[in-house]
């Protein structure tokens, strides 16, 4: 049973990561395009029944006064309960009621409400507080609240998780994601919520007051769901950024060719999961081994056989097949995918080196870029033994300087590399330039002005 269970979820690790990479490249429209359809959604067949519905009772908040307030709470729960799913499944793709499936429930979307009333709880006690303080930072903390509700609401929605939705950083990170669009969604919100007493303005001299309360419950209730699905496409047009993986493509976007190595990219990838899921990893592996023997320049068939080669323990056909990958990783200017391949060799195999001196040095000088000092030291760990004599030993050398020193704060071991570079290669730009990160410790540790430091006898010392 356990086999069984992993081999499918092998089966979908392998054909995963070329879904996401499609899903990234989707057309989406901005949904200041689509306001159309977030104005017509109340109107489809299920949420119209279940707004009417609900407008109905309505009639229950004229009753006593514990009548009333028992009603407008369950009234208030079943909406926000209701926005909450729409703006969820919409953030997948789905935006059309017809296509929603019992499967597609998470139950934890039930409390999303309740949590969100926790949220406005937190922010009414901070703008009290910052109120107390001074009038002015409680109108700074109210305007930042407001701003910060959209936001929430598409954190509560991904994670269901309150603790997430109060963290200042989450929801910056989702405001970041979305970026300059977030300010111009908050402004159609503002709008929307102004829409309300519009609405109603205009719609009370002209209907009986017997309706008058199930009018205003449809109303609210329309544009709370218009609101929802706004919300939850601009989370589906940003899927990527907050990490959100969708369940459907968009239906608008333009249809344009498709590329035909990308058509059999997939058409490989699927035929792999399908074996691997079987449990016949023997024939997948055969497959992949060939594609990527023909396709040697081809990186998506080499991505496939490296990820199968992560499913076994052939740690040797894996670094073997990593030689390879790599490079041509390296000349597509794929620095990062070629860091990760070597990463899950060297976590296999703490031993596993590069054959290229070049290629060794790219990916060190691309995980400096990401201030990844130790994927630096474990790159560089033994250049001079396997590449002797190497021309960019110096370059590789200052590396390590800049690694220990500023990154892994061990000024002590950098100082000893810079010694061995002082005395093997004197005059190359990159110890002058080891020779500057250092001057601190350097003055330090001959007490004198590392400037005047490189002609003297001291200047060997370990």
């Amino acid at each position: 049973m356990s086999d069984g269970h992993s081999r499918n979820r092998q089966g979908r690790q392998v054909a995963d990561d070329h879904e996401d990479e499609a899903s990234s490249g989707w057309n989406i429209p901005p949904f200041w395009q689509k306001l159309n359809s977030f104005f017509l959604f109340p109107l489809q067949m299920e949420p119209m029944i279940y707004a009417s519905v609900l407008s109905l009772c309505g009639f229950l908040l004229m009753g006593g006064f514990f009548f009333a307030l028992v009603a407008g709470i369950g009234l208030m729960l079943a909406v926000s309960r209701y926005a909450f799913k729409v703006a969820a499944l919409a953030s997948r793709g789905i935006t059309d009621s017809a296509d929603y499936r019992s499967d597609m429930m998470d139950d934890a979307w039930k409390a999303l409400p309740w949590k969100f009333f926790g949220v406005l709880l937190v922010h009414g006690f901070v703008i009290g507080w910052t109120a107390g303080i001074s009038p002015a930072l409680g109108a700074v903390a109210n305007l930042l609240s407001s701003l910060a509700l959209p936001a929430t609401l598409m954190v509560l929605i991904n994670t269901c998780s309150l603790r997430a939705a109060i963290n200042p950083f989450e929801l910056l990170g989702t405001i970041a994601g979305i970026g300059k669009s977030y300010l111009l969604l908050c402004l159609f919100l503002f709008l929307l919520m102004q829409g309300v007493p519009m609405a109603l303005g205009l719609l009370l001299p002209i209907v009986p007051r017997f309706v008058l309360a199930p009018l205003i419950t449809f109303v609210m209730i329309y544009f709370s769901w218009v609101m929802a699905a706004m919300i939850g496409y601009v989370m589906y047009q940003h899927h990527a950024a907050l990490d959100i993986d969708p369940v459907k493509a968009p239906d608008s976007a333009p249809v344009e060719p498709e590329d035909p190595a990308a058509a059999e990219a997939r058409r490989r990838d699927a035929m792999v999961a399908r074996l691997v899921q079987d449990g016949d990893m023997k024939s997948a592996l055969d497959n992949a081994r060939e594609w990527q023997r023909t396709g040697w320049d081809n990186a998506a068939d080499q991505r496939r056989y490296h990820r199968l080669l992560k499913l076994t323990d052939r740690t040797d056909h894996l670094a073997q097949h990593a030689q390879r990958f790599i490079p041509l990783l390296v000349q597509q200017q794929r620095e990062s995918e070629a860091l990760e391949v070597w990463g899950s060799c060297y976590k296999r195999a703490p031993q596993f080196t590069l054959d290229s001196a070049d290629h060794t040095l790219a990916l060190a000088r691309f995980a400096w870029k990401g201030m990844q000092s130790g994927h630096v030291l474990a790159l560089l760990q033994g250049f001079e033994k396997q590449h002797p004599g190497h021309d960019r030993t110096p370059e590789a050398l200052e590396l390590i300087v800049r690694a220990l020193k500023q990154g892994a704060n061990k000024p002590d071991q950098a100082l000893r590399v810079f010694m061995r570079m002082k005395t093997r290669y004197p005059d190359h730009p990159g110890t002058q330039e080891a020779e500057w990160i250092l001057r601190d410790d350097l003055q330090k540790v001959l007490g004198q002005d590392p400037a005047k430091a490189s002609g003297t006898p001291a200047a060997t010392a370990p």
